[in-house]
């Protein structure tokens, strides 16, 4: 075995180990069907936290930041800063159980489906891939005290499209249970 083998086989070891400790470790709380904030639609109960990206985002933006840092005393500043790091941590944690929940919803759709392609499954786990790289390095960045803005927002566009995907197959799958009712009632 030469070298260069050895050397990817241990950077992807020591990568995969990495994710695995980034990946939390508490409970899910139990997620009750809310609207999501200005969007009107109904929100999967799986999926909540993505919803309030907007305010993250207006939270952790350079201009407030600089509205901040022009206008209050500058240890107010500061701790607000430290303070909103702290609530874009947490909110990265809820991005986590919301892509959680959404593939554990999408691998009972599955089990439910008469079909799973095997490219649907290659597509599930390439996204489960992407999400947990993604989520180590916005976590990375925010523990070190950058605030990844955007790729926080790819992150959230990530679960935004899953929970889309799922809301529209637990759609599909209502409307073949349902099914044409056979004959006439009344007639």
């Amino acid at each position: 075995m030469s070298d260069l083998s050895i050397v990817i086989a241990l950077t992807l070891a020591l990568c995969a180990v990495l994710v695995w400790l980034l990946i939390p470790r508490h409970e899910s709380s139990k997620a009750d069907a809310t609207l999501v904030r200005g969007a009107g639609i109904q929100a999967l109960p799986s999926a909540r936290h993505y919803a309030y990206f907007p305010l993250i985002r207006q939270a952790l933006s350079v201009a407030d930041a600089r509205y901040l840092m022009e206008n209050a005393p500058p240890q107010v500043a500061e701790q607000a800063l430290r303070e909103r790091r702290v609530v874009a941590q947490k909110f990265l944690r809820g991005l986590h159980e919301d892509f959680s929940n959404l593939v554990n919803l999408g691998r009972t759709i599955a089990a439910l489906s008469p079909e799973v392609s095997h490219e649907q499954e290659r597509e599930r786990l390439m996204l489960s891939l992407r999400f947990q790289v993604l989520y180590a390095l916005v976590w990375l960045r925010l523990s070190s005290g950058n605030l990844p803005l955007q790729q926080l927002e790819q992150l959230t566009n990530l679960v935004g499209r899953l929970a889309t995907r799922m809301d529209e197959a637990m759609t599909k799958i209502n409307a073949l249970s349902a099914g044409p009712v056979p004959g006439r009632i009344g007639a």
